[in-house]
């Protein structure tokens, strides 16, 4: 910048030119007349010397008229502006191919190579210096020569362009030079063309772009999971897809397995061919079996020198939801028992029922084809083999499955499904008691048998037909299916009135691990409803028929069929593991955290009435997820609202589980857990790639020019107009006539005038 003066003269009392010239031109030939009244005088000297008064007079008057002022301006020379920017997000520490030579490294080299270029930028230009990713920061010539640091976790172009011209708006900047890989990371609706939004972006700017980018050779080895297109939250037992985008550069005909894992367990995995493509699509899916907030990993593995390996994993969360429950109730023929508890499941706008009775089996002699039937075929393949994993719960009511047990149905080998579906995809399976169901069914010996918590022997199984009324067991007092009324009083009145019933199947014995939630008080207390953890699923075993007494009786004796209901209700919810039977619940209050964010973490433990239960012993464990390190440890007891309240920081990235368990005087009550992550969202390594493309455009629409580095001599390949620039900073007025000098000057000149005329004798 330089400061210098300019002067100026202005005439303010008649603007007008031609006013201006006629005042003049009157000035002139009043002179003139008064030189042919005065040019007889003598002496010569006389003469003269009442000319010049006059001319002197004329010209004082003409300056009163005209009102000259000198204008002084103090004005300073400005330099126009140069922009200078740097991209310094994390993609600009990738090296590339076989160089061994950073792109970061590369725009250094720039600054050094071009040393004389930016000494002339800076003489003549004021240079701004900019460092950008998602944000501008402003830094120093020093930092660039120094070394910037390259930090930046996400790149926005089309952000950076919108500061910039709010930036300068106003300012006279004739040219940008951008330093960059083009490596832009946000994602934007697939109808918008990326290309096109930043170069309408780049036309409001009024100069050119003049990009640098690391050239050809400069494309990193690098195969990344780039991107993943996935529901947050899918149903169970509904299939869950994910597509997974994979950017290969450098290698050719790889042969890539992809695994897809829930914590550390393989649940679907793919090989794919990658030939030539820089660009792949692959669907991995599986179906979840269970309700939850699961984290799942996709994974590639890591190709000889590659570049960047964090971006051959990548780990989300995916809540598991249930939308109806679905349940399969195949019955072995039409009874009472049958009857109450369909118009129960039916009437449950929560179950989606599909139901069967066996009102004809492949046995019974018909003379009509199939097709002339109104009886359609039990659908026996369908159901369970096609159908069956889509089920939450299957119901076998009194059915015999031996007359679909032949070697076309092969029912058998059916039940082996039906086993899998509890112990693997951890579904529900509950048999009901009947003539025809237990060892009368012929179960003994299947797979059935395995899964079910009571053991079956056809020699000792048999009908017991007294009629005495269920009474609940200790266990039973304690367990969910069992509590009719969340008052413990309460609920052991009502199950001493309820209605006797009808019978049971009797089994030999309970299963190691199965529990006798109610049991039929013969000689033998054969278990009436028990229940087992199998596997993945549950399994309940209810040896009677005449369960819908309970129904049935209790409203003909004036009082409810609630209670029935509220058995039922409580079953189905223990065996589909409904979350909101878990005495103990663990959350976090969001899913992902920064480093050193305050994570807050609730624990709460209700009791079996489901109020809060004041006093219960946790353990509490917070470790990684897949390192199994623990980073908090705790035993605790819960305050006077069942609950427990902490919290942690953590500033190592990862997802975390929160495991807590409860127990009370050494009775277990139960366990949850929770997971979160920790991390900074960084996207610049999920698509390696240099986006010259971008950078191009850029530069095409702005009327600049693209360069690969490394660039040398650049003095003679790029040109920046620079215009003169100049602005007012003070400015003064001087007036020449308004002044009592003039009026003292004139007033002088006319007497003068008049006293010589006088002394002369003239008029």
């Amino acid at each position: 910048m330089e400061n210098f003066t300019q002067w100026h003269l202005n005439f303010v009392g008649i603007e007008n030119l031609g006013l201006r010239a006629l005042v003049v031109f009157l000035a002139i030939a009043a002179l003139y007349f008064s030189w042919l009244s005065i040019k007889s005088i003598t002496p010569v000297f006389k003469r003269l010397l009442l000319l010049a008064l006059r001319f002197a007079a004329a010209v004082l008057i003409v300056i009163l008229l005209l009102q000259p002022q000198i204008e002084q301006k103090e004005v300073l020379k400005l330099k126009n502006k140069v922009v200078c920017l740097i991209d310094n997000s994390k993609s600009m520490t990738l090296k590339g191919g076989d160089t061994g030579i950073s792109r970061s490294q590369l725009v250094a080299d720039f600054f050094k190579d071009n040393a004389s270029f930016i000494g002339e930028l800076q003489n003549n230009f004021d240079v701004d210096f900019l460092s950008f990713s998602d944000v501008i920061k402003e830094i120093s010539y020093n930092d660039v020569e120094n070394g910037l640091t390259f930090d930046g976790t996400n790149t926005d172009i089309a952000q950076i362009l919108k500061l910039l011209k709010k930036r300068y708006e106003g300012k006279s900047v004739k040219g940008y030079l951008v330093f960059s890989d083009g490596a832009d990371t946000v994602q934007i609706p697939s109808s918008v063309n990326k290309l096109e939004f930043i170069s309408n972006l780049a036309k409001d700017h009024s100069a050119p772009f003049f990009t640098f980018s690391p050239g050809g050779n400069m494309e990193v080895r690098d195969v990344a999971i780039s991107n993943i297109s996935y529901d947050s939250f899918t149903f169970v037992r509904s299939p869950w897809k994910a597509d997974v985008t994979i950017k290969v550069l450098g290698y050719k005909d790889l042969k890539l397995p992809i695994t897809l894992k829930q914590g550390n367990d393989i649940i679907s995995s793919k090989v794919l061919n990658t030939g030539e493509e820089s660009e792949l699509h692959i669907d991995l899916s599986f179906t979840p079996y269970t309700t939850g907030t699961y984290l799942y990993t996709i994974s590639i593995p890591v190709q000889p020198h590659e570049a960047i390996t964090e971006n051959n994993q990548v780990s989300f969360m995916v809540k598991v939801v249930r939308d109806k429950i679905r349940i399969m109730h195949v019955c072995g023929r039409p009874s009472w028992d049958e009857r109450f508890l369909r118009r129960v499941l039916k009437s449950d706008p929560n179950i989606d029922l599909i139901s069967f009775f066996i009102l004809r089996t492949p046995t019974d002699v018909s003379e009509a084809r199939n097709d002339e039937l109104s009886l359609i075929p039990f659908p026996v393949d369908e159901l369970f083999t096609q159908a069956l994993s889509s089920f939450d719960l299957v119901i076998f009511q009194n059915f015999d499955y031996r007359p679909y047990d032949s070697s076309f149905f092969r029912f058998s080998h059916y039940l082996n499904n039906l086993q899998k579906f509890v112990t693997e995809q951890g579904g529900g399976f509950v048999m009901i008691g009947g003539d025809i169901s237990f060892s009368q069914g012929g179960y003994d010996g299947t797979a059935i048998e395995d899964i079910l918590p009571v053991n079956l022997y056809t020699e000792k199984d048999s009908i017991d037909t007294t009629r005495l009324k269920a009474v609940i067991t200790n266990d039973g007092l304690k367990h969910p299916v069992t509590t009719l009324d969340d008052n413990a009083d309460r609920n052991v009145a009502i199950w001493k009135d309820l209605p006797e019933l009808d019978g049971c199947n009797v089994t030999t014995q309970l299963k190691s691990d199965a529990v006798p939630l109610v049991i039929y008080p013969t000689k033998e207390s054969n278990p009436l409803i028990s229940i087992w953890d199998v596997g993945l699923g549950r399994c309940m075993a209810i040896t009677t028929d005449s369960l819908w007494r309970w129904n049935f009786l209790s409203v003909g004796n004036g009082g409810s069929n609630r209670h029935y209901i509220k058995f039922w209700q409580n079953a189905i919810k223990w065996l589909i593991k409904d979350p909101t039977l878990n005495p103990i619940r663990v959350t976090v209050n969001k899913e992902t955290f920064l480093p050193d964010e305050e994570v807050q973490i609730k624990i709460e433990v209700l009791g079996r009435n489901y109020q809060p239960m004041e006093g219960v012993q946790l353990d509490i464990d917070v470790s990684n997820e897949f390192s199994g390190k623990s980073i908090f440890f705790a035993k605790e007891t819960t305050d006077s609202n069942g609950q427990y309240k902490f919290t942690i920081k953590n500033d190592i990235e990862g997802y975390y589980i929160v495991k807590a368990s409860a127990k009370k005087e050494n009775d277990e009550i139960g366990q949850d857990y929770a997971v979160f992550n920790i991390a900074i969202e960084n996207k610049e390594f999920k698509d390696t790639s240099i986006r010259r493309d971008i950078l191009a455009k850029l530069s095409e629409v702005s009327g600049g020019k693209y360069f690969d580095l490394p660039a040398k001599n650049i003095e003679e390949k790029v040109s920046i107009e620079n215009p003169s620039i100049v602005k007012l900073v003070g400015r003064r007025q001087i007036s020449l006539w308004d002044n009592g000098y003039v009026f003292m000057m004139i007033l002088a000149i006319v007497s003068i005038e008049w006293w010589i005329r006088k002394r002369s004798g003239l008029s």
